[in-house]
């Protein structure tokens, strides 16, 4: 256990110490920097701001595991790398587009299950309590690929996106804790203190941003993280760690209904739509009130969710209770203090 609380430490200052070298860096050379006179939909800071905070999280990950022997976290990071790649020139560069970041997705989901053979073989309820291998390997790509760009969508606001992966790893680690599963236990422990390290300098005053390479690693080890826990552990409801992930993935679905026929556009145009957005247009008007109002909604949610882990049926029930629940405050929140049709930009 020590060795635990020594692991938590080192990857939490190795994040914060790269956090701030890059924030000094991008302050004295301009480089790496989200620019306030850059035409973004989502744009909300106001000084330039440097957005590869996402790097910190990544070293201090991988080091740690290094250090540690994990095989299976370096593993992951290494499957992880064409599409925190990607993240990153688009960070550096602002020309990868979408669809390519998308691909590369894909590709560290192959790459992940070469890596290390774990795929989804069950839903969880008949008939698919056995799938195909090939339809096996075909789903958890989708599903791995589709998590890790669903936290790169939530990532709008001051301590949005890394505050939801921190409840999500703190779920995992309370199960993986609960199963005596040393290696997730690890992985989820030294990721959830390199996330720490990342947030105390992005919330709530921005100092400095995730980025897309960041959004994406987090988002590509959550969902690995779901398909290695139901894989090790049947027991586990594959429906529970959708149920935990739900609030991104959910985000990216609606994205693509609203986008392509609400508002007849292709589904990876951005848009000021998103949840985050709204509440931030039309309640908040603070990015940190944002975070703070939708993130503390979440939490309940997420620690109910926890006693449940092995119950399809009640986890199904989860999902439906968060989409019923997201659609009514979006929509109520879209006509409040005056109608806010769909087409806007």
């Amino acid at each position: 256990m020590e060795n635990f609380y020594y692991a938590a430490f080192v990857s939490f200052v190795i994040s914060l110490i790269v956090g701030i070298f890059f924030v000094v860096l991008s302050k004295r050379k301009k480089i790496f920097v989200d620019r306030v006179t850059e035409n973004k939909p989502q744009k909300f800071h106001t000084s330039d701001t440097p957005r590869i905070g996402g790097l910190g999280i990544f070293v201090a990950f991988t080091v740690v595991s290094f250090v540690l022997g994990n095989s299976i976290a370096l593993k992951l990071t290494l499957a992880s790398l064409p599409v925190v790649w990607g993240g990153f020139l688009e960070d550096a560069s602002s020309k990868v587009e979408p669809k390519i970041r998308l691909l590369l997705a894909f590709l560290s989901a192959c790459l992940a299950m070469l890596f290390t053979g774990v795929l989804i073989r069950s839903l969880g309820f008949a008939p698919f309590t056995h799938l195909p291998y090939a339809i096996a390997f075909v789903f958890t790509i989708f599903a791995v690929a589709g998590v890790a760009n669903s936290i790169n969508i939530i990532d709008g606001f001051n301590g949005l996106a890394s505050g939801f992966s921190l409840i999500a790893l703190s779920i995992f680690l309370a199960v993986s804790y609960q199963l005596h599963d040393t290696i997730l236990f690890e992985i989820s422990l030294v990721l959830f203190f390199s996330v720490l390290g990342f947030f105390v300098l992005n919330f709530p005053f921005g100092k400095i941003f995730l980025g897309d390479g960041g959004a994406y690693f987090l988002g590509f080890m959550l969902a690995e993280l779901s398909v290695f826990l139901v894989s090790r552990h049947p027991q586990i409801s594959p429906w529970f760690c959708l149920a935990v992930m739900i609030y991104p993935v959910w985000e990216v679905i609606f994205s693509f209904y609203r986008r392509k026929f609400l508002r007849g556009l292709p589904v990876m145009y951005p848009d000021r739509m998103h949840f985050h957005s709204i509440v931030f247009r039309k309640l908040t008007k603070s990015s940190p009130k944002t975070s703070l109002l939708i993130l503390s909604s979440i939490i309940p949610y997420e620690f109910t969710l926890y006693f449940f882990k092995n119950r399809t049926s009640i986890s199904m029930l989860f999902i439906l209770l968060f989409i019923v629940a997201y659609n009514m405050s979006y929509h109520a929140i879209v006509w409040y203090r005056g109608k806010t049709p769909f087409h806007t930009s």
